[in-house]
């Protein structure tokens, strides 16, 4: 349980932005708005991805960017895109949804690559597997917030319960909503859930007006401004 809250997101600057961009370039031009989204910052962040099994990591969007820069129904993944270092092979997945990048798979800490070759003889293009959850989504319809991630949603559970990310606040903390609509504060030191709102809505409606404060909740204030 306490494990979720260690460090699961690292902002995509400096050796991650490099990483990425290396591998981005070498694919076919249909692919090429991958790299043009990590030039104009549009790709943030990247994190742990606690719903699947395995080394899967979301990718945090520039909201202001991320709704201009969708196009619907343009969904698929990247496979074997493999990564050679140290005589070592590394399979890197890709996942396309409405037209922006949202995660990947890799065994390997992207950290860890210095320098390395990338094998391009079993790349594929294939079906997306990502599946909307209909009623999130719908609870989510129709709301935007430059400040939260209502794209990219991120699930995970804790203690039996499954919640939905809609803002890192870093070291590992996070604002999510469960799958009633209801917003929560996951805080790990000292370890903590509680309820932020009872309405996902009135909470976007809070921040876009200024009524919440991220920094003031972090510094253990109920974060109404």
């Amino acid at each position: 349980m306490f494990g979720l809250f260690k460090k699961t997101s690292w902002k995509i600057e400096g050796k991650a932005l490099n990483f990425f961009r290396q591998i981005f370039i070498q694919l076919s031009v249909d692919f090429q708005f991958l790299t043009t989204g990590l030039d104009k910052g549009l790709y943030r962040s990247f994190s742990v991805n606690h719903a699947m099994k395995g080394n899967f990591y979301s990718i945090g969007f520039d909201p202001s960017q991320s709704d201009k820069s969708m196009t619907k129904g343009k969904q698929f993944e990247l496979e074997n895109i493999i990564i050679n270092q140290d005589e070592q092979e590394y399979k890197l997945n890709i996942t396309i949804y409405d037209g922006l990048w949202i995660g990947f798979e890799i065994e390997k800490n992207i950290f860890d690559f210095n320098s390395f070759q990338v094998d391009l003889s079993l790349f594929k293009k294939s079906k997306s597997k990502f599946a909307v959850d209909t009623k999130i989504e719908k609870l989510l319809n129709g709301l935007t917030c430059e400040q939260l991630d209502l794209i990219n949603l991120g699930e995970f559970e804790v203690d039996g319960k499954l919640y939905h990310q809609i803002k890192d606040l870093e070291d590992g903390n996070y604002i999510a909503i469960d799958n009633n609509g209801k917003v929560f504060g996951l805080i790990h030191d000292p370890y903590k859930i509680e309820l932020i709102n009872k309405s996902v809505r009135q909470f976007v409606d809070d921040v876009n007006n200024g009524l919440f404060d991220f920094d003031k909740y972090l510094n253990g204030k109920n974060g109404n401004a």
